[in-house]
């Protein structure tokens, strides 16, 4: 099947090196659109993923011109000869193509849809999202879907990770899935040392709907968090212009920065904007305050789009996002 490939953003920096997408327009705009259900081998060149990458050994000269092997590897990529990393010679790389068809057995069984594939920094993290037959709904209109999130770092270091995330329709913010019900944990995380573990992964991909499970009863609890604007305020303060070590937070340091919006930094005016008046917003509860802040990540946070989507994903903002998360939740416990 021919695939007819459409470029969003014709430039991007440096953070997303290629990608692609099916369906909808993903949240950061970024990448090749493709047409139809593509099979992994168009997604992989769609997404600029069509290459391998190869252990070399690595050698150091001696002054009088001899080689010595150092016990290392290069991991190059077929492509265009570029140096990934410098790994031991037990260090396995999983490949694209595998990255990828981990997805198969659950979109030919019609749970999931590959929706994005790409690299990141240059070809070291490569992913694959794709949507699976889980959600729910708040309010009647705000609607949750749920994803899984493949994640293959060519980089010493950094762990292949396999988890699930959602994403809120009305204004695309994504969110980190919480564990099942029973506690399990809804990620799974695996070093280069040994070949990637497909059943473990495949483990914690169906927890998914438990996931989703839980991730409802939270956000019904977060609705039912009220919160004035002084709460909204004194929360995220606390994440986005804390006091200085050693100052105790006043009520009337918080009254402050609602009445006097110039003493508050950029991002926490940025924050407060996404709670009040981004799309979807929901202003006077916890869900609201939760989405003004995964809201800025996504869409505000950063220098660019592929900033924010390697930071909303792997980086602080997503680490954020916890921790905004955990503290409503106490509040709402």
């Amino acid at each position: 099947m021919a695939v007819e490939t459409t470029t969003v953003e014709n430039e991007m920096s440096h953070e997303v090196e290629s990608m692609a997408w099916a369906h909808e327009v993903p949240w950061h705009g970024l990448g090749n659109r493709v047409e139809g259900n593509v099979t992994i081998e168009e997604m992989l060149v769609a997404a600029g993923l069509d290459w391998s990458v190869d252990p070399v050994p690595c050698f150091a000269r001696h002054t009088d011109g001899t080689e010595i092997n150092i016990d290392r590897m290069a991991m190059v990529r077929s492509s265009d000869k570029k140096v990934l990393t410098i790994a031991s010679e037990n260090w396995k790389p999983l490949q694209n193509r595998d990255s990828l068809e981990f997805f198969q057995d659950y979109t030919r069984a019609g749970g999931a849809t590959l929706e994005t594939a790409g690299a990141l920094r240059g070809g070291r993290i490569v992913w694959g999202l794709a949507r699976v037959a889980a959600g729910f709904t708040i309010n009647g209109n705000d609607h949750v879907k749920g994803y899984i999130l493949l994640v293959s770092p060519h980089e010493v270091g950094k762990a292949i990770t396999v988890r699930t995330t959602s994403v809120r329709v009305v204004c695309a913010n994504t969110l980190a899935m919480a564990g099942g019900v029973d506690g399990h944990n809804a990620e799974y995380r695996q070093h280069h040392l040994k070949d990637f573990d497909v059943d473990a992964a495949r483990a914690t991909v169906a927890l998914v709907k438990e996931g989703m499970a839980t991730m409802e009863l939270e956000a019904n609890a977060l609705q039912q968090l009220k919160m004035s604007e002084f709460d909204t305020v004194r929360v995220l303060a606390k994440f986005f212009q804390p006091v200085d070590a050693g100052t105790k937070e006043s009520d009337s340091r918080i009254e402050a920065l609602i009445n006097e919006p110039t003493l508050q930094n950029s991002k926490l005016a940025g924050v407060i904007w996404a709670a009040a008046k981004a799309p979807g917003a929901t202003p006077g509860n916890g869900w609201g305050v939760l989405n003004g802040v995964t809201y800025w990540a996504d869409h505000i946070a950063g220098r660019s789009a592929d900033a924010r989507l390697f930071n909303s994903w792997l980086g602080n903002t997503a680490a954020m996002k916890k921790e905004v998360k955990k503290e409503l939740l106490d509040m709402a416990a």
